[in-house]
């Protein structure tokens, strides 16, 4: 998958892309980022890895996920899934109000742009991404370490506060597609139940 995604982009890291391609680019990153999440998850739980004290601090800072912004260093992959939000009903507000008068003297409304599918969008965002997948998906051990450092943390952070953040969120995962026939979406159906299983049903 992650060969397809760098064909799909032109080999390598690049600034803008059409916006189909990077439509499709994301369709691909974002099950692809979770199926790796539940990889990691697995490799933690079979390997048994034991966390050193000194690594058992209450650190209550949230794992840094992929940074957004350029950069020309590699961001380290996000091994916690994004939080599903409550708070908000989908509504945004956008610009100013739409206000009308009747004299006569209403400002110009500018004309909108239309998007289209071969515009020139910027693929700084999905490159980092991607580039950071590629290499978490290089190294499972040491993503497995990391993943079992901040679970630690975690543990502190519960017996003070109570609170937990598991690297999994509850319900499907990110960049589910119930029916799916990417071979992606077979890869993330079968890494989130296998994860699930070693989850509550540890070996």
């Amino acid at each position: 998958m992650v060969a397809a995604l760098l064909l799909l982009i032109g080999g390598g890291v690049v600034s803008v892309l059409p916006r189909h391609r990077r439509v499709a680019a994301w369709r691909v990153l974002r099950p692809a980022e979770a199926a790796l999440r539940r990889l990691i998850v697995i490799v933690e739980r079979v390997s048994g890895i034991e966390v050193l004290p000194a690594a058992r601090s209450a650190d209550r800072r949230f794992p840094a996920g992929v940074a957004s912004g350029a950069g020309s260093r590699i961001p380290a992959f996000a091994l916690f899934d994004p939080r599903k939000r409550f708070d908000s009903n989908g509504s945004r507000v956008r610009g100013t109000p739409n206000i009308r008068f009747f004299d006569g003297y209403d400002a110009p409304v500018p004309a909108k742009s239309v998007a289209t599918p071969d515009d020139m969008v910027s693929a700084e965002r999905l490159c980092r991404r991607l580039q950071a997948l590629q290499r978490a998906l290089g190294d499972l051990p040491k993503q497995a370490r990391r993943l079992a450092r901040w679970q630690a943390k975690r543990e502190v952070v519960r017996a003070v506060s109570g609170k937990y953040i598991a690297p999994i969120r509850p319900g499907k995962p990110p960049g589910n597609r119930d029916r799916g026939k990417h071979p992606v979406d077979e890869i993330l159906r079968e890494c989130h139940k296998l994860a699930l299983y070693l989850v509550h049903d540890p070996p």
